[in-house]
């Protein structure tokens, strides 16, 4: 569900939209995309933040403090969808802790079925997991490789790309006779998370694939862990998409 159509009627409207363009009677699995609705543009001026405060972008009526209660009725949504057999399971993406504490207190369905997040060494969202595994829900892990969206500069501010400059994922790649992907992607998979990496590429897909049949030794995955230790003192500072 695109981050725009957040509230109850038209969360569901964009469900049947997308129902109809794939010609399908129901979804495997409904994401709310975003805890919150979209902004009005993606071109937010510091300036004008600075002079009308961090909501001066928000979609049209959505102020910071309807914000849960809209989050609730687009959870409501998807509820009744499931209901009606129009959803096999729900789920959101992008939420935290305390989005989802809030969402629990309203929810008549819980817990979500998945959490779809941005987790890597650099980010690996320790705390997030460890609630998800605590409630029952899968932590879904995008960007699993180290992201797309990240700059020039803030790649060599982190030490160099996951997948070309690490030199632990480099001496894991070695050892398993796998390449640093692979090694990337069995990482997530030990810590229990699931994995979503994006390829058009049938290569790439089979080598993806292939991580399956890969276990990292206990060394190796504390070695990957502590990648994480040099952003540790700035949260936030490993996330790498937008």
């Amino acid at each position: 569900m695109h981050s725009q159509f957040h509230g109850y009627e038209a969360s569901l409207g964009c469900l049947q939209r997308s129902l109809s363009r794939l010609g399908l009677e129901y979804v495997d699995l409904w994401l709310m995309h975003w805890p919150g609705p979209a902004w009005t543009t993606m071109n937010r001026e510091s300036s004008k933040l600075a002079q009308h405060g961090p909501w001066h972008y928000a979609a049209a009526g959505h102020g910071q403090d309807e914000i849960a209660a809209l989050r609730a009725e687009t959870w409501r949504a998807m509820e009744a969808a499931q209901r009606a057999g129009k959803a096999r399971a729900i789920g959101v993406s992008n939420f935290t802790v305390a989005h989802l504490e809030a969402l629990k207190r309203t929810a008549t369905v819980w817990p979500p079925a998945v959490n779809q997040v941005e987790a890597h060494p650099l980010y690996p969202q320790t705390e997030l997991k460890a609630y998800c595994d605590q409630e029952g829900i899968v932590l879904q892990a995008y960007a699993a490789l180290g992201g797309q969206d990240g700059s020039k500069a803030k790649w060599q501010a982190l030490g160099g790309h996951l997948l070309e400059s690490a030199p632990v994922i480099a001496a894991a790649a070695a050892h398993e006779g796998a390449t640093p992907a692979q090694v990337l992607l069995r990482w997530a998979l030990q810590r229990g998370c699931a994995v979503i990496p994006k390829t058009a590429n049938a290569g790439r897909m089979a080598e993806n694939a292939a991580a399956l049949g890969l276990r990292l030794t206990e060394e190796e995955m504390r070695a990957i862990d502590a990648l994480s230790g040099a952003t540790a003192d700035e949260p936030g500072q490993g996330r790498l998409c937008w």
